[in-house]
């Protein structure tokens, strides 16, 4: 099983990489204009999927201070000052992980709760399109969306504008990207100041 993942994981880094150092820059976000936040950066997932992988990626690439763990618990984000929730589930994701939806819940809800004592910035990203917004990814993005204070969402999957309609109901500023590359613009304009 490790060695499993390990290699799915190392596939899917390569590809990433390959597909980063093809590609040109992205096209202008739309939505609300990109705020401010500081760094250090704590990115995790919310669901198990890959693509927060992809995001440190990203922003390792951007040279933002950030740290990275895919089951983070709630200790793990003191000290940081921006807190970054990439939603997505992933059935594969929680296997490989040893846990189950439910536990997985419990874990992003104990980080939220410390987030929001220690006044982090919380950030909810969905980069994961349409094959994303399933019944397992919407128990995820349904926890998290509502609980953030900017969304950035790739438009394949806000087809049904769940997401800005959410930030008008909420008064959450949402970015909507066309590419995953587009991250590393407004990750630019996020940490400038840091």
């Amino acid at each position: 099983m490790f060695k499993g993942k390990v290699l799915y994981k190392s596939i899917f880094v390569l590809s990433l990489l390959s597909f980063l150092t093809l590609s040109g820059a992205g096209a202008v976000p739309s939505g609300s204009a990109v705020p401010t936040a500081g760094t250090p950066v704590f990115v995790t997932t919310a669901g198990q999927s890959a693509d927060a992988h992809a995001v440190k990626l990203l922003l390792d690439r951007g040279k933002v201070k950030s740290g990275y763990d895919p089951v983070a618990e709630a200790d793990k984000i003191s000290g940081t000052k921006t807190l970054l929730l990439v939603m997505g589930g992933s059935s594969k994701g929680l296997g490989a992980a040893g846990m189950d939806e439910d536990e997985e819940i419990s874990r992003i809800t104990r980080l939220l709760e410390k987030a929001k004592k220690e006044k982090l910035y919380i950030v909810g990203v969905h980069i994961g399109g349409e094959s994303r917004r399933g019944p397992l990814s919407a128990k995820f993005i349904n926890l998290v969306a509502p609980q953030c204070n900017y969304i950035i969402v790739k438009k394949d999957g806000n087809k049904d504008s769940y997401f800005t309609k959410l930030g008008e109901k909420m008064k959450i500023p949402v970015t909507v990207i066309d590419e995953t590359l587009d991250l590393s613009a407004i990750f630019k304009t996020m940490f400038a100041n840091n």
